[in-house]
């Protein structure tokens, strides 16, 4: 029986109701007559858990990707099929590391990364570019990479040139007290459109020579604020005060070397003086063929200091250029780059706190 409907209530209850005359002008719809009870489901505060929900599966029963229906049916089975098949060995790590990084945990508190060697050259500005790039488009994170390095550092002139910032740290830092919002952020960082941010390091080495492990410390409790993430991309060495409060104040290390013994043996050596807790390699600029050194040796060496290897990054000419001209672009760089960059990024993001 339909609650306040007379022609039920006459066939429940056998009861004879006069005919009622029907008003000249019909209420609004949705309007209730005058003097009906509002049924209980449909009361203010239990009508919307009584009334059964719709859901998107209900609309659209086929599985849907970009607006589009998947295909089940055995063509598509087969196609998918022999896909997996043909993809060489590389793809399909590709694929398992996009697994992996669509399934990140979730972090519960600002993290800093330090990217750190003492040797130069080894290439710590661009693992800081490129992973902050990955972490800020594939994991939708806020993330600012900031040059740290005392000697002219050139992190924030890889962004390309319509989104480059006059401003730097030093800026930010004595500006800081009068900044309260992300957009008032703005003027003093590098956008990009992966969604990163640069902050570049003073053009000028008094200013540059001014700034202390405290001041840093500051600075990483105003950003700490604003990101999720924040990358401290250092100079080379790792015993001056600068490296070893970074270190200290890290949740994560990143240690860059080439896989050459003199370089590898020479970033070993300067670990002794570190107590790393959670300390990642990157072996960058890897040679290819039979001429490379022997890897494996270098990594085990690596681990009795704490210290995993994450990934593997070859020489690219390619990358080099992508960084030099501000048109860098991981889904542009070769499977056999792309597919460890993206396991670097997500060997950091499965070791966020």
């Amino acid at each position: 029986m339909e609650p306040g409907s007379l022609e039920g209530l006459d066939q429940a209850q056998g009861v004879e109701v006069p005919p009622v005359e029907e008003p000249s002008a019909s209420p609004a719809a949705g309007t209730p007559a005058i003097g009906a009870e509002e049924p209980a489901s449909e009361s203010l505060l239990g009508g919307a858990a009584a009334r059964p929900t719709m859901s998107r599966q209900d609309v659209y029963v086929r599985p849907m990707r970009a607006g589009k229906p998947l295909s089940t049916g055995p063509v598509a089975r087969f196609a998918t099929w022999l896909k997996y098949t043909l993809s060489s060995e590389l793809q399909h790590r590709e694929w398992g590391v996009d697994e992996q990084l669509a399934h990140a945990p979730v972090m519960t508190r600002p993290n800093t990364v330090a990217v750190i060697s003492p040797k130069g050259g080894v290439g710590k500005t661009t693992i800081s570019f490129v992973l902050g790039n990955l972490l800020a488009s594939q994991l939708r994170l806020r993330v600012v990479a900031l040059d740290a390095n005392p000697d002219f550092g050139t992190l924030a002139a890889l962004a390309p040139d319509e989104h480059r910032s006059t401003r730097s740290l030093a800026d930010l830092l004595a500006d800081s007290t009068q900044i309260d919002s992300p957009a008032e952020l703005h003027p003093y960082v590098a956008r990009l459109p992966t969604g990163l941010h640069l902050l570049g390091a003073p053009a000028h080495a008094e200013v540059m020579a001014q700034m202390t492990p405290g001041l840093y410390s500051r600075l990483l409790d105003f950003l700490e604020r604003f990101y999720e993430v924040v990358i401290l991309d250092l100079g080379t060495g790792i015993t001056d005060p600068l490296a070893q409060f970074a270190v200290d104040r890290a949740d994560q290390t990143v240690v860059i070397t080439t896989p050459e013994w003199v370089t590898a043996a020479g970033v070993l050596g300067a670990l002794r003086y570190l107590q790393l807790e959670q300390g990642t390699l990157v072996l960058n600029q890897a040679p290819s063929g039979r001429h490379a050194g022997n890897r494996e040796v270098i990594e085990a060496n690596f681990r009795r200091h704490a210290v995993e290897t994450s990934a593997t990054i070859p020489y690219d000419e390619r990358l080099r250029m992508m960084l030099d001209t501000g048109t860098y672009s991981l889904s542009s760089l070769r499977l056999g780059t792309r597919v460890p960059v993206k396991e670097l990024g997500a060997a950091i993001a499965y070791n966020f706190v």
